[in-house]
């Protein structure tokens, strides 16, 4: 059997359209990630999740809780499904990181995964996040479970349950605001049987309705 995991990201606020680092400030939704979020809910709910679970961060909140009307679910909340901390970082744009902090350009010209000023590093976040989707399996065998969540997080869980790492990271592209991703994890059973080394498959990547 398989347990699908639906993973959004939330729509936008005014520090995407801005191009501002957001990491775990708390920003709400602008008018066009309500929008967003009112488009992608009956696609959601039309997967027929059993359970939403979402960072309690205020525009992954609203997201879900929008997703959830819909489908007719309440929200569930789980810390690990905060955005990447950016620490100092946070509300500064990446012109004016590489323009004020030769750091930060040194950094992301490495290919090697770093500590974001004062908070976190890729494969922590990645680390945090993959619990939080592993539990959520666990919880749900052989259902569909929608996760609400960030663009950074989200797309560092899927690469680490895909078994890849930084590298990987970088060669996938950024999340668009309330995009969904869908991963299937197959049972045991079934994945033997199909001769299976790795029960995690990606299915969507990145899709959106606005």
């Amino acid at each position: 059997m398989t347990t699908r995991i639906v993973l959004v990201r939330h729509g936008e606020t005014e520090f995407n359209a801005d191009g501002r680092l957001q990491g775990q400030l708390d920003i709400p939704l602008s008018s066009v990630g309500i929008a967003q979020a009112e488009a992608v809910a009956p696609v959601i709910a039309g997967m027929d999740p059993v359970a939403i679970v979402s960072s309690p961060l205020v525009r992954a909140r609203v997201t879900a809780e929008t997703i959830g009307r819909a489908a007719g679910l309440e929200v569930g909340f789980d810390d690990r499904l905060k955005e990447v901390d950016v620490g100092q970082w946070a509300g500064e744009t990446v012109p004016a990181l590489h323009r004020n902090d030769p750091h930060y350009t040194h950094l992301m010209a490495s290919g090697e995964d770093f500590r974001r000023s004062d908070g976190e590093t890729t494969a922590e976040v990645a680390e945090r996040v993959t619990a939080a989707v592993r539990d959520a399996v666990d919880e749900q065998k052989n259902q569909t479970v929608c996760l609400v969540a960030h663009g950074f997080a989200l797309r560092a869980a899927v690469v680490w349950l895909l078994g890849g790492g930084y590298p990987e990271f970088l060669r996938f592209g950024g999340l668009g605001n309330c995009s969904w991703t869908v991963l299937d994890r197959i049972g045991s059973g079934e994945a033997d049987r199909r001769g299976m080394d790795d029960r995690w498959r990606l299915r969507t990547y990145n899709a959106t309705v606005l």
